[in-house]
């Protein structure tokens, strides 16, 4: 135990304040502006709705392209 608290010191002194999840400097949270996304937004809407389908969805991109947002 005594390691890994080590370990999430020297963590925390490199981590980015304010990127941690549900971070209260990121308040309001990101959201979709109206109309935008939509079809993105279907799309996984479908995929939760069909118990068929897989509950595992998998959202990448580069910075800044909205995945929080998401």
């Amino acid at each position: 135990a005594r390691s890994s608290e080590g370990a999430w010191e020297k963590l925390s002194q490199v981590a980015v304040k304010g990127a941690e999840y549900n971070s209260r400097e990121r308040q309001p949270h990101p959201k979709c502006l109206t109309g935008t996304r939509v079809d993105l937004l279907s799309y996984i809407h479908g995929l939760l709705d069909n118990p068929q389908e897989s509950r595992l969805i998998w959202l990448h991109g580069t910075a800044g392209v909205g995945k929080s947002a998401v």
